[in-house]
């Protein structure tokens, strides 16, 4: 069992090796990366329909490219598609020693994505036949604080992801026992956290969320106080569930299907480092320096309950949670003043305090408009796509700017 280490707090992005760059370089991904403050890139070696052959050798050009640039990188293993234990065994002693491989204490580490656990056990068939000391992270959708943290389970503790359905109350309850339990055992904690989710593919994946504009800044407040081991973004890429902060179009959906990932999340990328910054200095809130300071805002184009004029699908599941409104947060290093005007709506403005402050006001139909000023200063000054009454296909995705 690795014990709790004293070492700083280290933050990772879910990066699906299927959705590949689209000129096949991984460089300019890794350098946003980089300057959002992630460690990490956890490459999804799996997914759907995948060609084995050639993602091997994707695999191994990321590695190459991360070696280049001083990024590091470990695998999730997708066990929903990767159905033989020894591909893990093979790759984890193939990438053992590339510079780009994440190591603790001079283990390497791996981690995977799990609905359910694989048909393996993880401590006999793949972590003994490893040629390396590993720090397993097996990924996990329980909400079980105390089976998780087991001393029967292999690894070094769980990854928990964000729980489809549950409510921002619920999945901080369910946090803070995972918290106390980390505590009590002295293994490790990675915590999931995701800027959006939303998919409209088929009547079997048509769903949103039930934590809607609390998925994303109120969990990284609270997992600030709660203080995992590490944090994993997930996604950086996954344009299909709608849950990326990496930018749109930099990569192929491997589907024609997913027309709301255009969506910008770029401002979920920028929050990104304040909470980044926070957490690893193992503070309980953000402090905000001037240079990193800005005032963002997300939203989504259409009403919760608009179905799509040519849409085939009902509403997603959780759309009844989806609030029309538009969401403002501010990061400042000193008060300032924000002005929103939402479309048709009359202006709306604010003082603003130092700090991290998220705000939520009705919207108006057309362009949004987002202003922020101190005395003479422009903090932020940006205009975002228009909302409308209805689309023609439903479109559960968030702007965010």
């Amino acid at each position: 069992m690795a014990e709790r280490s004293s070492s700083t707090p280290l933050v990772f992005a879910h990066y699906l090796l299927i959705m590949q760059p689209i000129d096949g370089d991984y460089s300019k991904d890794i350098k946003l990366a980089k300057e959002a403050g992630i460690d990490a890139f956890a490459v999804n070696y799996g997914g759907w329909d995948v060609d084995w052959t050639q993602q091997e050798a994707q695999l191994n050009r990321f590695y190459k490219t991360a070696e280049q640039l001083h990024f590091r990188l470990f695998l999730s293993i997708d066990t929903t598609s990767v159905k033989d234990p020894s591909t893990i065994i093979n790759l984890s002693n193939a990438y053992a020693s590339s510079p780009a491989q994440l190591t603790m204490n001079g283990t390497l580490v791996l981690s995977s994505f799990q609905t359910d656990p694989p048909a393996w056990d993880w401590q006999t068939d793949v972590l003994d036949r490893i040629n390396s000391h590993v720090l397993l992270l097996p990924g996990t959708l329980s909400d079980d604080a105390a089976a998780l943290f087991s001393h029967d389970i292999p690894g070094a503790g769980p990854f928990t992801w964000v729980h489809p359905s549950a409510t921002a109350v619920k999945e901080h309850s369910t946090d803070v026992a995972l918290a106390a339990e980390r505590d009590r055992t002295g293994k490790l904690w990675m915590a999931g956290i995701a800027p959006w989710f939303f998919t409209h593919l088929s009547s079997d994946k048509n769903w949103a969320h039930a934590q809607d504009d609390k998925i994303f800044i109120d969990r990284w407040a609270s997992l600030l106080t709660l203080k995992p081991d590490f944090i994993e973004i997930v996604t950086w890429n996954d344009w299909s569930e709608s849950s990326y902060i990496g930018p749109p179009g930099s990569s192929t959906p491997g589907t024609s299907d997913v027309y709301w990932a255009s969506a910008t999340h770029s401002a979920f990328r920028a929050m990104t480092k304040a909470f980044i910054k926070a957490f690893k200095a193992g503070r309980d809130s953000v402090i905000v320096d001037e240079a990193d300071e800005g005032v963002y805002m997300f939203y989504r184009r259409q009403p919760a309950g608009a179905v799509g004029t040519s849409d085939s699908l009902p509403l997603p599941s959780d759309a009844e949670s989806f609030k029309d409104k538009v969401f403002v947060v501010s990061l400042l290093s000193r008060p300032s003043e924000i002005t929103l005007v939402s479309g048709d709506s009359a202006p709306v403005s604010w003082a603003a305090p130092a700090g991290l402050e998220k705000t939520s006001h009705t919207w108006g139909y057309g362009a949004q408009v987002l202003q922020a000023r101190r005395g003479n200063k422009v903090i932020a000054d940006k205009v975002g796509a228009a909302i409308v009454a209805q689309l023609d296909m439903y479109d559960g995705n968030v702007v965010a700017v």
